[in-house]
């Protein structure tokens, strides 16, 4: 078949696809009906972006749109293989043809046809108003420099995580206490679906499974997300030298992380691997959302360069199928907090996350800034032991000094508790209830 004929019988398969059970998202996915601009959903594999399509391709249904109007095309497709830009002039001219005032295309996994973005420039700037694109893809360089600069002013971006702790409680049925203060029942409830979320991570799919089935299908986003996002998407030859990077990086979560150190783990393997080739390979793990780098808090650049930067992994249920699960509570929270305070960061621009060390040595996992002031510092620590809290408080009471702030925070595994200590207040909360209380809200 060519071009013409491949891109009909995909736009037919999907007249008469029947849309699967949709659970909402706590996203603002008023960007799709509330502006004319190209919008581009980027995240990780299986977070959740073809069924965030689906839903806003439910929405436009209900609303009256009828199903010629509104088109998805997925390039995973293998039936569009080769892909080409040939199948995007098709799929304008069907809906050209369709002849209604406005249409609706949706086109998944785009990042695989070559030259997308000129014509979706163009597309914007000859039916703005009349052709609404939405585009996803499993990479940040979807929206590399360049391409972001060639639809400066006619794009806007949704960064989509796997599920926060809000949204799996909602997913799971589960509701969500409005009081701040839990019945015990509600309490045991929450805690118990927590400890399912610290195991298995938050991908949609993964949580309405079975918790037999859960491990074998992480695996399975695990392959998919090495090899055809990682290894096949950047061609990368020297594969023992990735696989093991990653592993090395899932263990080391919530960890500094240096080239050096990932050097060294390589060489104590066997594996000989330079540091100009993981400066290389860090970049693409960044670039594909399966890690996120933490820099230091300063004011000047030459420290942020100096000191090394704290690695996070996109969903802990990952990183517990790559390397079995422990007991170490304390990390696998800390990157579970992180990601909530991404996810704040990626719908509110002006959002900043750090983390701040002294010369001493005594450090603060988080610091929230808006714009150039700090408002927020936050310590994890899952265990709250005599000596723990003395460290971490301690720590966290000169971080407070530093920024001029009266109060800190210290999300725990159980304590809940206010303390005035030195003056400022300090205020002890399950990670849990953070999560719910602070957390979900801030990115509706």
């Amino acid at each position: 078949m060519d071009e013409r004929e491949r891109i009909r019988a995909a736009i037919a398969e999907w007249k008469d696809r029947k849309l699967p059970q949709l659970r909402e998202r706590r996203l603002k996915t008023g960007l799709f009906a509330d502006l004319d601009h190209i919008v581009d959903i980027l995240g990780v594999r299986r977070a959740g972006k073809t069924y965030l399509m689906f839903l806003v391709a439910r929405r436009l249904l209900e609303e009256g749109y009828s199903r010629d109007s509104v088109i998805y095309v997925s390039f995973e497709n293998k039936a569009l293989y080769p892909l080409n830009d040939r199948l995007l002039d098709e799929i304008l001219e069907y809906a050209l043809e369709t002849k209604m005032k406005k249409c609706f295309l949706f086109l998944d996994e785009i990042q695989g046809v070559r030259g997308w973005e000129r014509w979706a420039r163009s597309l914007y700037d000859e039916y703005k108003g009349r052709i609404k694109l939405v585009v996803s893809g499993s990479t940040s360089k979807i929206m590399s420099e360049d391409i972001s600069s060639l639809l400066t002013g006619r794009h806007v971006s949704l960064k989509l995580l796997p599920l926060g702790f809000a949204e799996f409680l909602e997913f799971k049925g589960a509701g969500i206490p409005k009081e701040p203060v839990y019945s015990r029942q509600k309490t045991a409830e929450i805690r118990g679906l927590f400890s399912e979320y610290m195991k298995f991570g938050g991908f949609p799919e993964v949580s309405l499974l079975e918790d037999s089935m859960k491990a074998e299908v992480l695996r399975s986003y695990y392959e998919d997300i090495l090899y055809k996002d990682i290894l096949g998407k950047f061609r990368i030859r020297e594969m023992a030298i990735m696989e093991n990077f990653i592993k090395f990086l899932f263990s080391s979560i919530s960890s500094h992380f240096s080239i050096k150190r990932g050097v060294n783990y390589l060489n104590s393997v066997g594996i000989r691997a330079s540091s100009r080739t993981l400066l290389k390979y860090t970049s693409m793990l960044e670039e594909t959302f399966l890690f996120f780098f933490l820099p230091i808090f300063s004011r000047k650049v030459r420290d942020i360069l100096k000191y090394p930067r704290k690695v996070y992994c996109v969903d802990v249920g990952l990183r517990n199928v790559t390397n079995p699960f422990s007991e170490d509570f304390g990390h696998v929270c800390e990157n579970i907090v992180f990601l909530e305070l991404k996810r704040m960061s990626f719908h509110n621009p002006s959002l900043s996350i750090n983390y701040w060390k002294d010369e001493k040595g005594d450090e603060v996992d988080f610091v929230i800034r808006q714009g150039s002031r700090v408002r927020q510092l936050i310590q994890v620590c899952w265990k709250m032991d005599q000596e723990t809290k003395g460290r971490e408080i301690g720590a966290l009471l000169k971080a407070i000094k530093q920024f001029g702030l009266k109060e800190g925070t210290v999300l725990t595994g159980d304590m809940e508790a206010k303390e005035r200590i030195g003056g400022k207040k300090i205020a002890f909360m399950p990670v849990y209830k953070w999560l719910l209380e602070n957390g979900g809200k801030n990115y509706l």
